[in-house]
């Protein structure tokens, strides 16, 4: 069977499933069938099959983050893989806003510079 059939999505479409009571795990579709995504539990940006993307639970779609054309939003999302995960830089929410150039969140900026603060402060480097 064609993979590429068999996800009735788009490349370039977001797509979700739930885990926990209201959290949700984000990627982007591929023209292979595939979804890249940024998960802790592998430890980075992926690509994987939708059934083990989705672990037993439904995919959702969400509207598209961008009017960009979808094989770009995908060869962006393609040039993250391997990229190491971090919950307050480098999550699957950041994942798919970047390859639909958006902008970061206000939440993403705000952990994000907490974060850098937290690193100058605790630093143990020698200033010179």
């Amino acid at each position: 069977m064609d993979r590429r059939r068999a996800l009735p999505f788009n490349p370039g479409d977001v797509v979700s499933v739930r885990f926990g009571a209201v959290l949700s795990h984000y990627g982007v579709v591929t023209s292979r069938g595939t979804i890249i995504s940024n998960s802790r539990l592998h430890d980075g940006v992926i690509e994987q099959r939708p059934e083990d993307f989705a672990t037993g639970r439904t995919i959702r779609l969400h509207r598209r983050y961008s009017s960009l054309d979808g094989h770009l939003v995908e060869g962006r999302a393609r040039r993250q893989l391997g990229r190491d995960y971090d919950l307050f830089g480098s999550n699957c929410g950041h994942l798919v806003r970047h390859a639909h150039r958006r902008r970061p969140t206000p939440l993403q900026i705000g952990a994000a510079t907490v974060r850098a603060l937290g690193d100058m402060l605790s630093s143990t480097r020698n200033p010179y």
